[in-house]
C-alpha cells in the first residue's frame, strides 16, 4: 500500500490506505451519511471542486470554516455528537502525526489501542480546523475519486453551487472564475 504524505498547519501527517474490504464499507456510509449534507459542504469549499481530475488536488482544497461549521452542523444533527466522533475516529484510524512539540519529535497514531483522544488532544488542541484538510488527505490515499463520484451523482445542482458560492445574496446567474 502507498503511503500518503503531508505537512499541514506545521504537523507532518502520513496516511496508510484502508484494506480494500474496509474502504468500500466506509465510501458506503459516507455517501449515505454524507448525502443530504453535501449541499453545504460543497458550499464550503473555496474555489470549488477541483476540475482539474487530479487526486493531489483534494488535499489543497480551502476550506471556509463558516460555511463548513453550517454543513458539520447539519451533519451532526444526523449522526449525533458520538457518532460523529466515531466516524472521525474510523476515518483517522491509519493516519500518523509527526509534530515538535518543545523541541522534540512526536508520532502520534490515531488507530493506537486507547490513543485515539490523546492523538486528537494534542495534534489537534489550538488549530481544531486542521482536522478538515486531514480528512482530505485521508479522501485522497483511499478515494481519488470520491470527489468526482460526488459532483457526477448530484449533477447540475452543485455545479450551480459551486460557480455561486462567491457570489453575494441577491446576485444570480454569474459564475466564480
Amino acid at each position: 500500500m502507498k503511503t500518503k504524505e503531508k505537512e499541514i498547519n506545521g504537523v507532518k501527517f502520513t496516511v496508510t490506505p484502508f484494506h480494500v474490504s474496509a474502504a468500500l464499507r466506509l465510501k458506503a456510509y459516507l455517501i449515505k451519511t454524507l448525502g443530504p449534507s453535501i449541499g453545504q459542504m460543497v458550499g464550503a469549499l473555496q474555489g470549488g471542486i477541483p476540475t482539474s481530475g487530479k487526486a493531489e488536488d483534494i488535499g489543497n482544497i480551502k476550506i471556509d470554516g463558516a460555511a463548513l461549521s453550517v454543513a458539520i452542523e447539519k451533519l451532526t444533527e444526523q449522526l449525533g455528537e458520538f457518532e460523529f466522533l466515531a466516524l472521525i475516529k474510523r476515518m483517522l484510524e491509519n493516519v500518523q502525526a509527526q509534530m515538535v512539540i518543545e523541541g522534540e519529535t512526536k508520532v502520534f497514531t490515531f488507530g493506537s489501542e486507547g490513543m485515539f483522544e490523546n492523538a486528537m488532544d494534542m495534534v489537534f488542541e489550538g488549530r481544531i480546523l486542521t482536522i478538515y484538510p486531514v480528512l482530505a488527505l485521508v479522501m485522497e490515499a483511499n478515494y481519488p475519486d470520491f470527489l468526482g463520484v460526488l459532483t457526477s451523482g448530484i449533477g447540475q445542482q452543485i455545479k450551480k453551487m459551486v460557480t455561486t458560492t462567491s457570489e453575494k445574496p441577491g446576485q444570480t446567474g454569474g459564475s466564480a472564475s
